[in-house]
C-alpha cells in the first residue's frame, strides 16, 4: 500500500539569492511568452535545487522521538466520515453563507494549465520518506516548498496571470493581503512584465514590505487595518482599471493548483491515497482531488483540517460554505480569509 503525504503548503523556507533559483536561462529584458512559457531550453525542466533542501523536514526529530506524534486511523468509509461532524460541535453553531455554486473544475482545464506553466514553474520532486519504515507503509512527500516564493500557490497564480487578456496585462494587477498568494502574484507579475501594485496597512512590518519590493512590485502603505488597505485597493482598481486579485475567485487559479495532482500521479506508481492540507483555503484540495479522481477514481484523497475549526467538514455536511461563530482561528496562520473561501463546494463535487 502506498500513501502520499504533502508537506505543508505554508512551509517556511530560507530563500537563496534570486539568481540561484531562476528556472532556467534568463536574458535581461526577456519576458515570459504565452504558452508554454519559454525558458530558453526546449523540452527541459532545469533542476536547480540543492540536495540539502530535499531532506524531509522534521524527520530527524520524529525518528529520535523528540516531538509529539499523532497516530491517525481510518475507521470507516470516507463518505461516512466526512458527513459526521465532531462530537464537540453542533451544526447550529455555524452560520451558513449563501453563495452560488461554482462550476465544476474540469480536468481539461488542469491539463491546459500544466502545459502553460510547464517551463515557468519548477516540477517539484516527490521523494520517498524515511518515515515509511516507522509507520509500516510507503510514504512520499511532495516538495512544494521548493518554489521560488516557497508556496504551491505559484502554480495557480502563474496560470491565472498568463490567462489574462493583453489589455488587462497592460493595465496591471493589485493585491491587498500579506500572504503567500500575494507574494506569488508579485513575483510572477513582475516576471511577466505586468504592472504590480501591493497595498498594505501601516501595521505591516518593514521586512514584509521589503519582500514585495525585492520582487519588483510597487508597494503602498494605506490605512491602519487590512480592511482599509483592501477597500483602497478596490478603489484604485476601479479608478485605474487594475485587476484586483483575491485567492478564491478564479477557476484558472484552481486549475493551476490542480497540476500538483497530475504530477503526483506521474511520480508515484500504484498510488493508494493522497493527503492534502485543507485549512483556511481549500483550493489545493479541490484542484488535487479533481485531477487525481479523473486519472483514477479508486485513489483516496484525504483533506486534513484542524479538529477545533472543522469548516470544511461542516460545509460538506450542509452543502454550503459556513462560518464558525464560536472559534477564534490563529490569525497569523489564516489571516482574514477564513469566511471567504468558496472552494468547499468544489471539494464536495469531486
Amino acid at each position: 500500500m502506498l500513501d502520499n503525504l504533502f508537506e505543508s503548503e505554508e512551509m517556511s523556507v530560507s530563500l537563496l539569492p534570486r539568481e540561484e533559483l531562476r528556472l532556467g536561462p534568463f536574458h535581461s529584458g526577456a519576458p515570459y511568452k504565452c504558452g508554454p512559457i519559454s525558458n530558453g531550453t526546449a523540452g527541459r525542466r532545469p533542476t536547480l535545487i540543492e540536495p540539502e533542501r530535499l531532506k524531509d523536514f522534521g524527520e530527524e526529530e520524529l525518528l529520535n522521538g523528540d516531538v509529539k506524534v499523532y497516530d491517525t486511523k481510518v475507521v470507516g468509509a470516507p463518505e461516512i466520515m466526512l458527513m459526521n461532524p465532531p462530537k464537540t460541535r453542533r451544526v447550529s453553531e455555524f452560520r451558513i453563507i449563501p453563495r452560488p455554486l461554482p462550476q465544476y473544475l474540469r480536468f481539461e482545464d488542469i491539463s491546459a494549465a500544466a502545459f502553460r506553466i510547464q517551463s515557468g514553474i519548477q516540477k517539484t520532486p516527490c521523494t520517498y520518506s524515511r518515515l515509511s519504515k516507522q509507520y509500516g507503509m510507503e510514504i512520499y512527500l511532495k516538495k512544494e516548498h521548493l518554489h521560488y516564493t516557497g508556496s504551491v500557490k505559484e502554480r495557480g497564480v502563474l496560470y491565472l496571470l498568463t490567462s489574462l487578456t493583453q489589455e488587462q496585462q497592460r493595465k496591471g494587477v493589485i493585491v491587498a493581503t500579506d500572504c503567500n498568494f500575494s507574494m506569488a502574484v508579485a513575483h510572477h507579475a513582475v516576471e511577466l512584465k505586468i504592472p504590480m501594485f501591493v497595498i498594505m496597512p501601516s501595521c505591516c512590518s518593514s521586512p514584509r514590505l521589503r519582500i514585495y519590493r525585492d520582487y519588483g512590485a510597487m508597494v503602498i502603505s494605506y490605512g491602519s487595518t487590512g480592511y482599509d488597505s483592501q477597500n483602497h485597493a478596490r478603489h484604485l482598481a476601479k479608478e485605474n482599471g487594475y485587476l484586483y486579485l483575491e485567492e478564491d475567485e478564479s477557476a484558472a487559479y484552481l486549475a493551476g493548483l490542480g497540476t500538483v495532482g497530475m504530477e503526483i500521479y506521474e511520480q508515484v506508481p500504484k498510488l493508494d491515497a493522497v493527503v492534502v492540507p485543507a485549512a483556511g483555503q481549500y483550493g489545493l484540495l479541490a484542484g488535487t482531488a479533481a485531477a487525481i479522481k479523473h486519472l483514477n477514481p479508486q485513489i483516496l484523497v484525504i483533506g486534513i483540517e484542524p479538529e477545533g475549526f472543522p469548516l470544511l467538514l461542516q460545509s460538506l455536511k450542509t452543502n454550503s460554505p459556513v462560518k464558525d461563530m464560536h472559534s477564534n482561528p490563529n490569525k497569523k496562520l489564516y489571516g482574514g480569509k477564513i469566511s471567504k473561501s468558496t472552494h468547499c463546494s468544489l471539494c464536495c463535487q469531486v
